[in-house]
Formats: structure tokens, sequence, C-alpha cells
């Protein structure tokens, strides 16, 4: 695969190499104007993101209404559209070259606030992967991003997300929490096959609203503060011992 960056785009293409990790990845390509269209016309509503950075910088979501008019959302300002030339000379204002596209996953909700999950997922040396903490982050009112600090959002454990949430399938918490781990595990061991110095990965990672797990993207400096957060300060003194 050649020489790798620390990139979103990289990062996605490791992952997808892997046919099981591929399952639980939001359909996700290089922006160019082709492959826009391409996946604004199959999925109706698309999220555009800096290949490079973080903490929800520069994320752009596009909704198709008819193929002619358009919604684009960035940060808590929403602009109809009229006309695909208007659209891309509106959307290429607001992105970069560096740009990736990625399919919307309609996240589930708590209280009509979509919300993530942020997986922390690490290893000692010469060690298995072990996951040592769980939280979601529910985006502030009226934002797409769930960035606690860019959005005003706020933080929860995520059984107490799941038990508040919209999911259709009120599966047992125990269960869907056990299927967050085993894809952050899998997806931790097809990226340490590329990365192998990597022992600490925090894993943005979404339910949709049928309870399934998918891998937003992955960060090897992932922000471990977000864990104080929570009123039970258990799981930021677990990630602290792997450091």
């Amino acid at each position: 695969m050649g020489q790798l960056s620390w990139s979103k785009w990289s990062k996605h293409k490791v992952l997808k190499e892997s046919a099981e990790v591929f399952a639980h990845l939001p359909e996700t390509r290089w922006m160019t104007e082709k492959s826009f269209w391409k996946l604004l016309n199959k999925y109706k509503e698309i999220i555009l993101k800096p290949s490079s950075k973080s903490g929800g910088s520069g994320v752009v979501q596009v909704s198709s209404e008819d193929g002619v008019r358009f919604e684009v959302h960035s940060g808590r300002y929403k602009k109809q559209v009229s006309g695909k030339n208007a659209l891309i000379a509106y959307v290429q204002k607001l992105s970069s070259p560096h740009y990736i596209i990625q399919r919307r996953i309609p996240l589930a909700q708590v209280h009509g606030r979509p919300f993530d999950l942020r997986i922390m997922v690490q290893r000692k040396k010469n060690a298995d992967w072990n996951v040592t903490g769980r939280l979601a982050k529910i985006a502030g009112k009226g934002y797409i991003i769930t960035n606690t600090i860019r959005s005003n959002g706020y933080v929860l454990p995520v059984e107490q997300a799941i038990q508040r949430s919209n999911l259709k399938q009120q599966r047992r918490i125990k269960g869907v929490l056990s299927e967050i781990d085993r894809v952050a595990l899998m997806a931790a061991d097809q990226l340490r096959r590329f990365y192998p110095g990597i022992r600490t990965i925090g894993l943005d990672m979404g339910l949709d609203v049928r309870g399934k797990a998918w891998i937003i993207e992955a960060n090897f400096t992932p922000m471990t503060s977000l864990f104080l957060k929570l009123k039970d300060k258990s799981m930021y003194q677990k990630i602290l011992t792997y450091k």
C-alpha cells in the first residue's frame, strides 16, 4: 500500500482491506466533483470532511431534496441552494482539495440530537488490544457534529445514551456493547497490521437507528480528557495506565 500517513483517507483504505471491517464502514471516497455527485445521488445525504483535521473542524453535510434543490449544513448554519452548479460552487468555498466524502449514517439520537461513540482501544507492548473506555458524545442543539467543544454538546456513559435513544430495535444493552467492542477490536487488529507501532486508538463509532455499529474514523492521538467529563472517572484512570 506504500507509505501511509495518519490521514483519515489512509486509515480508511487500511480498514476497508478487511472484509469483516468493511461491512461496518460507511462508503467513503476522495472528494472530486465526480465522486461528490455519485455519492449524493446514491445516498441523498453525505458528509464532507478534511482528511487531515480532527475535532469536527470543517465538516459539512449536504442533502439532496429532489436532485435540483439542496441543503448545506455547516456548524449551526443551514443554506438552501438551487441548481447543481450553484451547489458545487458553494461547497468548494466551504471545503478544500484535501477532503473526503462519506455516506451520512442516520445516527441514533438522544432527545432529537445525534450521538456517536468514542471507543478507546489500547494495548501494552507486545500484547493484545483491550477496550479501555467508552462514552457517547451528544451533539449540541442544531449541530451535525458531536464534538463537545465545537457544538456545545455533552457526554454520557454509552449505556445511558442507548437507554435514552430512539433505537428502533431495543436490543439488550449488553448485546449492543458486546457488538461495539467486537467491531472496535477487529478494527484495531486491522490497523495494527499497517501501523505496527500504534498502541492507542480512539475510534469514533456510530449506531444507526437499527442498532448497527459503524466505524466513522480512527484517531491515533485521541483526546482522553473527554473521559474526565463523565461522573465516574474509573475509565479515565484505566486509560492512563496504558500510556
